[in-house]
């Protein structure tokens, strides 16, 4: 029952941000495009890391994960800064960035550090030390694996429907215009 909870808690959650985004959204061409650029960063940086992640098998240590502890959380941010900016959503744009800084990242941080440290043990330990959380180091992590990016992965991690979703309210809040 735990996972339907957390299931529906971020689908509400994505449905109410959705609603507060459009709601008297009047973009420009200008803000639109320059919020543009920064959700396909993130959706690209998040496809790039879905296509990396074997999630509960290893430590995934390569693509984004050898420069970065949380490639999918840091492209979910610049999905959120560029959709508030291309809908010129300055003071939503302040409340998404409020509640990633001060409660959802601490808290995954919390419980996945936690739960991987169990799973993998020291290879997790020297990971978890080695690589930043949300600011990429410019040298990839020394001890990453071979692994080649999979794109059977992108759908099996799930990442395929974030992306239509991504796409389809990209659709809509330019018809907003």
């Amino acid at each position: 029952m735990r996972g339907w909870r957390k299931v529906t808690f971020k689908t509400i959650g994505a449905g109410l941000f959705i609603a507060a985004l459009f709601y008297r959204a009047r973009p420009n061409v200008q803000i639109y495009c320059a919020g543009l650029l920064l959700v396909f960063l993130g959706e690209a940086l998040r496809l790039w890391a879905a296509g990396h992640l074997r999630k509960n098998r290893v430590v995934t240590t390569t693509g984004p994960y050898a420069y970065v502890k949380n490639p999918l959380y840091l492209g979910t941010l610049l999905i959120l800064l560029g959709f508030c900016s291309a809908a010129g959503q300055g003071p939503l744009l302040l409340v998404g960035l409020a509640v990633f800084v001060f409660y959802y990242a601490p808290a995954k941080k919390q419980t996945e550090a936690a739960r991987l440290r169990a799973l993998f043990g020291a290879a997790w330990t020297d990971y978890d030390r080695s690589v930043p959380d949300y600011f990429p180091r410019w040298r990839a992590y020394p001890l990453r694996s071979a692994q080649r990016w999979n794109g059977s992965w992108v759908i099996g991690n799930g990442e395929h429907r974030t992306a239509m979703a991504v796409m389809i309210s990209l659709v809509l809040l330019a018809m907003r215009m």
